[in-house]
């Protein structure tokens, strides 16, 4: 998120004077998603949109950050699994699939560009566009039909065309599962957004599932003033000949769209298994607030059941590294490698 966006748009709603004269704000902050699991090029392929947003207490964006990855999969031989298509997956060298903003200039979208601009300039134009409007403010000032090509506004004919409506969703989605508690902010924040993605496994074995973590931070002087992590588990049902489907008698399927973990809230049924007694939302919130008032470099030497960590005993080691990675690309205006 470009910092200037911040002050120029959300100084002037809070009291018409800077965010340092009214003396910060509290905004609540969301991870929103959206989930469509469908063939692409001859290959199903599951595009998940994730957003991290904070809020004012009226819906008035505050800041956002928006990315989107898509993972092609295939059944593996015995078909009692997912397999990655490796060809169609750029991974990072850890392995999870890289979203689009990671991506940059190798999503290659540009030369096709209506407007000449990569996919990540694009999705970072809208999210900057975002700022200090409401969702329904967003939605009724959106071009109908714009995307590919289109401007879905006015303001964006030059710097996004591509089709926002998952964006939206996202940004609903983030409001939905907003924070109960607010965090204080200052007039400098930026947002960063971090997933890491690829296949389930159960203790080693394959699964037919799809698992995305996520984490967002919002950062201001370099430390994290307030964070978020989730976790999409995309159900899949795989049949005799191989086709693949969405699994809708899985949890993770409500009327038809995918729900995270930390949605399902008690649902997800880890209570009863954890040696602690919390579920899975429970310990997020402890990983949450283990990264306030900490630097990258200090989330990333947390140690699971030690220190700001007691009460988490589920695996962590994913989750500080997503806020470490989101915390940094906090700082950065350009995440992928550019031109």
């Amino acid at each position: 998120m470009k910092l200037n966006k911040v002050l120029a748009m959300s100084a002037v709603i809070a009291c018409g004077l800077t965010l340092a004269s009214c003396g910060g704000k509290e905004v609540h902050v969301g991870i929103g998603y959206t989930g469509d699991f469908a063939e692409s090029y001859g290959a199903m392929q599951l595009d998940l949109t994730t957003a991290m947003v904070s809020f004012e207490a009226d819906g008035t964006i505050v800041d956002a950050r928006l990315d989107v990855v898509q993972i092609k999969v295939g059944a593996n031989e015995a078909k009692d699994g997912l397999a990655l298509l490796t060809a169609d997956n750029k991974k990072d060298e850890t392995g999870s699939v890289k979203s689009k903003l990671e991506l940059g200039k190798d999503y290659a979208m540009k030369g096709s560009s209506a407007i000449g601009k990569e996919v990540d300039s694009q999705i970072e134009a809208f999210a900057d566009w975002t700022v200090g409007k409401t969702i329904e403010e967003i939605k009724s000032s959106i071009i109908p039909g714009s995307g590919h090509g289109t401007a879905p506004h006015a303001d964006l004919t030059s710097s996004c065309t591509i089709t926002v409506d998952d964006f939206v969703s996202a940004i609903e989605s983030a409001w939905a599962n907003k924070s109960a508690s607010t965090y204080k902010v200052g007039k400098e924040i930026k947002t960063g957004l971090a997933m890491k993605s690829g296949l389930a496994y159960n203790y080693g074995k394959p699964t037919k599932e799809i698992s995305v973590d996520v984490a967002g931070t919002v950062v201001e002087d370099g430390k994290v003033v307030a964070a978020a992590v989730d976790a999409i588990v995309y159900p899949v049902a795989i049949a005799e000949d191989g086709t693949l489907s969405t699994d809708t008698s899985s949890k993770y399927i409500k009327n038809g769209k995918v729900v995270s973990k930390k949605t399902l809230g008690d649902e997800y049924a880890m209570r009863p298994a954890s040696p602690v007694g919390k579920e899975w939302f429970e310990q997020a919130a402890i990983i949450e607030a283990a990264a306030i008032g900490k630097t990258a470099t200090e989330i990333a030497t947390l140690v699971k059941n030690e220190g700001d960590l007691v009460g988490a005993t589920m695996t962590v080691d994913s989750y500080v590294a997503m806020l470490v990675k989101a915390a940094q690309y906090a700082e950065k205006d350009v995440i992928g490698p550019q031109e």
